[in-house]
């Protein structure tokens, strides 16, 4: 009997080639499409959740409160950790990590290295790090021992046993004694090398530093709100009495604790790791089951579709004694086929599309046999049932008079299912539309928005963290100076503020202390980047006064003090007493994902971190050679600003690449299923197109007849998505400080790529319809 099932399956296959081919490749690539962003999402909400204890780690943050403005800090006190290890029951252990530039010799050769950190030994109890050498057991137990990962080890020692070996670290020989298999890419903190260190030399609380990340591994079930009180019991009774003997009036400090599963997607503080935004992950959870809903309707759609094309033969067969369970077997046998093949096709497309989406988002995306095992058993029970349920069950329960007379057809519940199927479809094909256009236009926005300075030849080189980086540094800027390559050049902090500081100063006759953004420049930095002054003047080492006593603040910095004349005003912060010399307009030193903030900028007395040069690409040589003869033992680290600026947009931009390829596929998807309806519906109107041509119908008349009835579904599922694409992409662009106002021409352009696709998709078939020889359809009668 199965035999019997398979083989009028596939002859139903066959004789309907293009239909079944829609069927299967359709329903394919929504399964895929819905999988792929399942793994992306499960991914991207899943961060830290590889490490078996997470579900009693916290990490506990700073909450600096200040006369004015209070400050976030995702550091700690160095003097914490122990503290809780020995005085907090609830606590099984606390654990440090502090952040360090690394710079690296091996073989005569230097290298820079991100994601180094200072580490307690005790890491390795809390955190799930498993080792492919060494044990984490003795790892980091005695003075200047690293643990590297698995891609670094092999980096600098290949195929060698890395554990025994030394690498040069910030001029300090470390001995590796043990690596660690690379961490997911859902990892909030991204570690290359933990390197020991001695914390026992911090004395004190606040004064020495607040400096290092503190992780908790709690005893079982813990309140952190009570935890929290403890700890905030602790602050004033011994962080208070710091704060007031630095001479910080009206400033206290707060503990705050997250779960580490949290951590990633936590609002972001100062010092803190990279933040991810879950609304993406919500967005692409929406996206997948979108398209999966419109495969499965389309696939349920153009089944029942031919289902009821097939009526008669379900009324030849049961007048011939076919008892209804083997036809509702039939049915479901054939469910079950598409179903395989749809399936076995998407799990195909799958493996080809992971890999491509993991250079692109650089992530690791991965399923094992057993993941792909249990969606393949899912897919074919889900598909089979939903695809063979209605022709298995509806169909199998007519009585052979009304289905020998095609009565089934003509069912206004089978013809409103259809519909509104083709509905629900444009709608999501018309939202995703718009969603394309207003992304486009919101990127293209963030791209040529003027950020306020010259972001074009700007070349940024690191300068070594040490004590001799000032003088050489600005040796090196005086052999640039000399070079005709070099338009300009300035020695200073970065382009980003480095540091957040009290900046004390008077307003309204009230003394006011605002933590405010700080950059630390020379007097080339202004005409280097290109910036306009609003008011007063640059700093000037005419002015000798300058290199002490000179402020510049930008624009922000003005409207939040409230003063109506800013120049001459007093002001003190960052060891710098003096007054504002200059105002800057605002410049978007951040993403435009946010506000431009109060920003200060005073004369470099510290180390400089950055030299930003003024010159083309072509003439990069020029600086490595000039950098060589100043900083021999040191690499050359550079970017360009331009480059930069794109980095800070690079998730948007993945997101702008990712939306287009649903948005495609969900078109392409609705576009199928239409298709199969139109070329369904001009099949069983065969007939009818012959009278009426033989009645004098033109091709043009007979066009319109098909295709008004389908274009007026579009017209429907435009006036539903418009308000509804409006809201969302609302919400979207709310993530944006700054950003484009949605327009009514978006949606009159999806509207009317809309109408055309459809009108391209349904005129295929209407005209091909019209075309066909009369004699051919009305032989038979």
């Amino acid at each position: 009997m199965l035999r019997n099932y398979f083989k009028i399956a596939l002859r139903s296959l066959w004789r309907h080639k293009l239909y079944s081919s829609i069927n299967i490749i359709g329903l394919a690539v929504g399964l895929a499409a819905c999988l792929l962003m399942s793994l992306y999402v499960r991914h991207e909400l899943t961060y830290d959740s590889f490490h078996t204890k997470a579900d009693r780690i916290i990490r506990i943050t700073s909450f600096l409160k200040t006369p004015d403005e209070p400050m976030a800090v995702a550091n700690s006190p160095t003097l914490l950790a122990p503290f809780l290890n020995r005085h907090y029951p609830e606590v099984e252990k606390a654990v440090r990590f502090h952040s360090v530039a690394a710079t690296i010799k091996h073989k005569a050769k230097l290298f820079n290295e991100g994601d180094v950190y200072y580490a307690d030994q005790a890491v390795f109890d809390v955190f799930s790090y498993p080792f492919v050498a060494g044990s984490s057991q003795q790892a980091l137990t005695q003075p200047n021992t690293a643990v590297l990962t698995e891609t670094l080890a092999k980096k600098y020692f290949g195929d060698k046993d890395a554990v025994g070996q030394t690498l040069q670290i910030n001029k300090t020989p470390y001995q590796i004694t043990g690596v660690m298999a690379d961490l997911p890419s859902n990892a909030d903190l991204r570690i290359n090398i933990l390197l020991s260190r001695d914390f026992s030399k911090a004395k004190t609380w606040i004064i020495d530093d607040l400096s290092v990340y503190t992780y908790v591994l709690l005893k079982g079930t813990t309140n952190l709100k009570t935890l929290e009180k403890k700890l905030n019991i602790l602050s004033q009774r011994y962080i208070q009495p710091e704060l007031n003997q630095m001479g910080d009036e009206g400033y206290s400090l707060e503990f705050q604790t997250e779960w580490l599963n949290d951590v990633h997607y936590s609002e972001g503080k100062l010092e803190d790791t990279p933040k991810g935004n879950k609304q993406y992950g919500y967005l692409f959870s929406f996206l997948a089951a979108f398209v999966l809903v419109i495969a499965l309707l389309n696939y349920i759609s153009l089944l029942t579709a031919r289902a009821t094309e097939r009526a008669k033969e379900v009324g030849i067969r049961k007048a011939n004694g076919a008892f209804r369970t083997q036809l509702i077997r039939q049915f479901l046998f054939e469910s079950l086929l598409i179903s395989t093949l749809s399936v076995l096709m998407s799990v195909l497309l799958l493996q080809i599309a992971i890999p491509v989406l993991n250079d692109l988002l650089e992530i690791q995306l991965q399923t094992s046999w057993l993941q792909l095992s249990i969606w393949i058993a899912l897919g074919l029970i889900i598909t089979t049932l939903l695809g063979g349920l209605y022709p298995a069950f509806v169909l199998s329960a007519f009585r052979p008079t009304e289905a020998l007379r095609g009565l089934v057809n003509k069912t206004g519940k089978v013809v409103w299912l259809r519909q509104s199927i083709t509905v629900f479809q444009f709608v999501l094909a018309v939202g995703m539309i718009v969603g394309v256009l207003v992304i486009y236009r919101q990127m293209d926005f963030l791209q040529n928005h003027s950020p306020g300075f010259d972001k074009n030849h700007i070349l940024a080189v690191q300068l070594p963290a040490d004590s001799l980086a000032q003088t050489k540094g600005h040796a090196l800027a005086a052999t640039l100076r000399q070079h005709p390559d070099t338009q300009d050049i300035t020695v200073s902090s970065g382009f980003e503020p480095i540091a957040i500081g009290p900046a004390i100063f008077t307003s309204n006759g009230k003394k006011r202390e605002v933590m405010v953004h700080f950059s630390f420049i020379d007097e080339h930095y202004v005409s280097v980047l290109g910036m306009k002054l609003a008011a007063g003047r640059n700093l000037s080492l005419t002015n000798t006064s300058d290199k002490n006593e000179g402020f510049l603040v930008n624009e922000a910095f003005v409207k939040m003090s409230g003063w109506k004349q800013p120049i001459g005003q007093p002001i003190d912060g960052f060891g710098h007493k003096g007054k504002i010399v200059g105002v800057v307009k605002n410049f978007h030193y951040k993403s435009l994902h946010n506000l431009v903030e109060p920003l200060v900028m005073v004369y470099n007395k510290f180390p400089p971190h950055n030299l930003i040069v003024k010159t083309r690409p072509e003439h990069l040589t020029t600086v490595k050679k000039a950098w060589q003869q100043h900083f021999p033992y040191d690499p050359f680290e550079y970017s360009f600003l331009d480059s930069t600026i794109e980095k800070q947009y690079q998730k948007d931009h993945l997101m702008m690449v990712l939306f287009n390829a649903f948005a495609f596929l969900t078109i392409l998807v609705s576009s199928l299923g239409l298709f199969s309806l139109v070329t369904f519906t001009t099949e069983i109107r065969t007939k009818e197109i012959g009278i009426r041509k033989v009645l004098g119908a033109s091709v043009a008349g007979i066009t319109t007849l098909l295709s008004k009835d389908f274009l007026k579904l579009v017209v429907i599922a435009i006036v539903i998505a418009s308000p509804l694409a409006y809201y969302a992409m609302n919400l979207w662009l709310q993530n944006f400080a700054y950003h484009i106002e949605i327009s009514w021409w978006m949606f009159v352009l999806a509207a009317i790529l809309a109408v055309s696709i459809a009108l391209i998709t349904i005129s295929f078939q209407s005209i091909k319809a019209a075309l066909m020889n009369p004699v051919k359809s009305l032989k038979s009668e």
